[in-house]
């Protein structure tokens, strides 16, 4: 019996095998591959096949064309404010930008130099939204928010991730994502419930298959589900430090903001921990890259890259500014320079793609 035992533990501990070995740490090099751009901030950065990326200047209302090869950023060509006055969300399908407009309700299709390709309004059933994201079958994705009411209670129900088919006719809830930490505070007309600035949100996109990715905050994982909402895979929760939200975060958070304007934005209740994360980005090796929380003007971010089988790689860049693109080869940082906003570019390693 006892030889028996030992064969058993033997095959047990065979079976089990060895722990996983770590997700290698890659700390890029500083980059000289960098240009600025005159304008306050960008985001949603999204690649041309030429080597160019397209993003959006929020402040100015327009979409940016940046160059790194020759050094340059410049308006979209093509592009006029009399068509897009209130550019708010970008999507891409390859060379092709769809650009989601509060003003008009509607997104509209470019090419770079070209006239307007298509524009298509957005229905009442998307409540004002805008799609978020869009399928190869040219099914559209929105996330639908609750509505906050009089005393800003509704702001306690969850959101969802709401697909439409390509007529924008059909929605179907397909996820729900967290709701968001609240704070009671003290208005003019009473106490209200309102969001806490720098909580965590959780971020999702939509592969060219269907399937639906969210990198969940409160969890810190990502999960994988098929088009029809069930679940495919997801991560175990990740490894993070907690951060606390400090003073420094607050006053970087109210310099956005005009002079004017931000005696009424300091009376805004800040959340007390950051989220794990401020962005995702997913890659076309199916590769999602989270762009971690960090100190306040700390000189390295860091991303965790993973996949349906978990941590696959850390990757650290040297830079204090803000992730606002990735894919196949490139990150794309930005960060708050005099002149405006200095956008680097830097080479994903080789450790960090899929196959």
């Amino acid at each position: 019996m006892r030889t028996s035992s030992a064969v058993s533990l033997l095959v047990l501990l065979a079976a089990c095998g060895e722990p996983p070995a770590p997700a290698p740490v890659v700390r890029l090099a500083e980059t000289a591959d960098t240009l600025i751009v005159p304008v306050v901030q960008l985001t949603d950065a999204k690649p041309l096949s030429d080597g160019r990326w397209v993003m959006i200047a929020t402040n100015e209302l327009e979409l940016q064309v940046a160059d790194f090869a020759k050094k340059t950023a410049m308006p979209f060509p093509g592009m006029t404010k009399e068509e897009v006055p209130g550019p708010s969300t970008l999507l891409a399908a390859g060379d092709t930008m769809l650009v989601g407009d509060w003003g008009f309700q509607r997104v509209t299709f470019w090419t770079v130099g070209s006239k307007r390709l298509e524009a298509v309004p957005m229905p009442e059933g998307t409540n004002g939204a805008l799609p978020r994201a869009r399928d190869a079958a040219g099914q559209w994705y929105f996330e639908g928010t609750p509505s906050p009411g009089r005393d800003g209670r509704g702001l306690a129900d969850s959101g969802r991730v709401i697909r439409t088919d390509a007529m924008l006719t059909k929605f179907d809830t397909i996820a729900q994502l967290v709701s968001p930490d609240l704070a009671m505070v003290q208005r003019e007309g009473g106490q209200r419930l309102e969001r806490r600035i720098l909580t965590g949100m959780d971020k999702w996109g939509v592969l060219g298959d269907g399937t639906l990715w969210i990198a969940r905050t409160k969890q810190n994982q990502v999960e994988w589900r098929n088009p029809d909402g069930s679940l495919q895979a997801q991560t175990k929760p990740l490894p993070d430090p907690i951060l606390p939200v400090q003073e420094m975060d607050r006053q970087l958070y109210l310099r956005r903001f005009p002079e004017d304007q931000r005696q009424a934005a300091n009376t805004q209740v800040f959340a007390e921990l950051k989220p794990p994360f401020e962005a995702a980005f997913a890659t076309p090796d199916r590769r999602i890259w989270l762009f971690k929380s960090a100190p306040a003007l700390d000189s390295i971010r860091t991303f965790q890259v993973v996949d349906s089988s978990g941590l696959k790689a850390v990757v650290e860049v040297p830079s204090r500014g803000t992730a606002i693109g990735v894919d196949a080869s490139w990150i794309i940082m930005a960060e708050e320079f005099p002149e405006g906003i200095r956008l680097l570019r830097y080479p994903i390693p080789a450790a960090a793609k899929g196959n």
